[in-house]
Parts: C-alpha cells; structure tokens; sequence
C-alpha cells in the first residue's frame, strides 16, 4: 500500500459528494450527463493536482530504465492486504459514481473495477520507473484480486455476504517519528493497519434465526502485524470480532444511506478474541 494517499484522497471526496446507489437493479442504462460531468470533473480535478503533488514527492530526480521488485514478505504482507483492500474500495468508490450517474448495475460494477485497477497499476507503473521502489508484481497481483471483487460478487450473489474492510491506530513507532520531525503517513504505517474480511451470517442461519439477529450484526476476521523490525519482521495478529453493517439499517434519509456506506467501510472498535504471537485474547478491539 505504499505510495497510494492519492488513491485515499480520491477515495474520501468521491463517495462524500455522491450518494451511493440503494436499489439498483435495473440493466438498461439512462445516463445523466450533468452527473457524470461532475463525476468526470471531480476525478480530474483530484487525480491531476495529486499527480503532481506524487511526481514531486516520490518520483522527481529518481527515475531509472523500468525494473521490477519482489517484495511479497514485506511487512509480513500487510501491505499486500493493504493493496488488496485499495483495489477493493477504489472499484467500489468509482462503481457507486457511475451508477449516480446513470449506468445499470452491470455496467457501473464492470467499469467501477475497470477504473480501480487503472489508477492502481498506474501508481505501480510510476514506481517501476523509480530508483528505489520498482514495479511489485505482488502489489500490482493484490490490487487485482481487490478489484475483481465487486465482479465476483455480481457473478455469485453469495459473495455479497462478504466484503473488504479497514481500521487503524497509531503505531508507538510512527508516534514517535512524527514527534522527531519525520516526514510520514499513516498509510504507510503498517504496524497501526488492519484489514478485515467482515461476512453477513445471516444467510447462513435459519429463518427463524436470522429474524432474531439484528441485519446489521456481523463479524470480521482481520489480520495484521505489530512490533514489526526494519527488516519488516514482527508479529502475526489474528483477529475475530463482531462486526456492524450499518448500510442494513433501514432508512428514508438518503444522507443516513450514504453515511452508513462509508462507515461501512471501516471495522469499528467490537468485541471479541485475538491471536498474538501465538497467545489468545479476549477484549474489545479497535485497532
């Protein structure tokens, strides 16, 4: 997940502006050009300025003939399942906008993914060139399965029970660089990450069941590293908790929809048991 903040900046404008779609099924396509304008115009209008905010940042002076890196234990690959989840949402991000706009559920899940693993190959592109990073067969293979998701989903219905989500919390390390002065981001905070395979058991339970657990009750499995060294070793963290879909809350406000699509997103501190370095714990977790 290195040097992707414009991927998240992206990602925090689009779906703030743009309410996501809420039952959508249709598979004619009645295009409203004002919307898509807008959408077109607020992608171009983030993606250009913070490509020249990176050239500057990372790319500058550092470029070299375009070689290819393999960095599949790093950070224990976290920042593989980082990648993974940055597909998944930015597939997600640009699926809702177009289906502001108009395209047919078939279409906006199809180019949503199409546009997601764009930017993200881009991003991996630019670093083949670089003198220190290099293209990452393994970054650029995660964002792929990332942004398969959605259309794995629309493929089999069943998958839709299942989604990507992220949560963090501030490192002691990445703390105490900010405290000296260093230049970071919580992105590449990796030991402050995690990332969440969250499911709906609903359709996993009996009727009679399923109508006593609340629709918005799930659980998550995460995984994450802490105490991680300069060489990327440190600690395996697993993790199976509770888990809350706020987008099964039903609402007539279509400001409540679009606030719980972009919570639901993010694993929200729950309850329930982990596994450190090999010790099991019970609490309540919020990393």
């Amino acid at each position: 997940m290195r040097r992707t903040r414009s991927g998240l900046i992206l990602i925090m404008i689009l779906p703030m502006i743009l309410p996501p779609p809420v039952g959508r099924a249709q598979d004619t396509t009645a295009i409203n050009p004002a919307r898509l304008a807008l959408v077109g115009g607020v992608t171009l209008g983030t993606a250009i300025p913070v490509h020249i905010y990176q050239q500057n940042a990372w790319w500058q002076g550092a470029r070299t003939p375009f070689k290819f890196r393999n960095d599949w234990s790093y950070a224990m690959n976290i920042d593989k399942w980082g990648h993974m989840y940055g597909g998944y949402l930015m597939s997600r991000v640009f699926g809702y906008a177009l289906s502001w706009s108009g395209f047919s559920e078939k279409s906006s899940t199809l180019y949503g993914s199409v546009l997601g693993l764009t930017y993200e190959l881009y991003v991996e592109v630019e670093d083949g060139f670089h003198r220190e990073y290099g293209f990452s067969p393994g970054d650029a293979f995660a964002n792929m399965i990332g942004a398969a998701i959605p259309l794995a989903q629309a493929t089999f219905p069943v998958l839709k029970n299942f989604c990507l989500k992220y949560s963090y919390w501030p490192s002691p390390r990445y703390i105490s660089e900010i405290d000296r002065g260093q230049q970071r981001a919580f992105i590449d905070d990796y030991q402050g990450m995690t990332v969440w395979i969250a499911m709906d058991p609903h359709f996993l339970m009996g009727k009679e069941l399923a109508e006593s657990v609340p629709s918005w009750l799930g659980v998550s499995f995460g995984i994450a590293a802490r105490d991680l060294d300069a060489y990327g070793n440190g600690t395996r963290v697993l993790y199976l908790t509770l888990d809350y879909n706020l987008s099964k809350i039903r609402t007539e406000s279509s400001l409540l929809r679009t606030v719980f699509t972009i919570i639901d997103f993010i694993h929200l501190p729950a309850p329930g048991i982990a596994l450190y370095g090999g010790e099991l714990k019970a609490g309540f977790f919020y990393p």
